[in-house]
């Protein structure tokens, strides 16, 4: 992930647990109960042997289903999984908003600003009604 820092410089940053968990249920997701490791591993940018710790806790939780397909395992996305994405997705949202409220109000263009942000989190609560 980059973040872009006041200066206009790009940094990366580490990708928190929960990123982490979101990308590989979105490259899951993405093969529609096809997706095999190293596929998934492409896709969410990490080495096969770490991703196995994570398909595991995935499938530990419910969020990942896995069957055999042609002698090797496939994974695929559970009802559960997807709502934990819309959920990680609407989390992001708001923390979004929220970050750069509070980044504007320190530069003095917080006001401005405030109203959109609430403005974007009540439409899009009201998609998800």
């Amino acid at each position: 992930m980059l973040d872009e820092r006041s200066d206009g410089l790009r940094v990366s940053r580490r990708r928190e647990v929960t990123d982490l968990y979101a990308t590989v249920l979105e490259v899951v997701k993405r093969y529609h109960g096809a997706a095999r490791i190293t596929r998934v591993s492409y896709g969410a940018g990490m080495p096969v042997d770490r991703l196995r710790t994570f398909l595991d806790r995935l499938l530990a939780l419910g969020l990942l289903r896995s069957e055999e397909l042609d002698g090797r395992p496939v994974f695929e996305i559970t009802v559960r999984g997807q709502e934990f994405l819309d959920t990680y997705w609407k989390m992001s949202a708001f923390l979004s908003v929220l970050s750069s409220d509070g980044s504007q109000a320190v530069s003095g263009h917080g006001a401005s600003r405030s109203s959109k942000g609430r403005d974007a989190i009540r439409s899009e609560s009201q998609e998800v009604s």
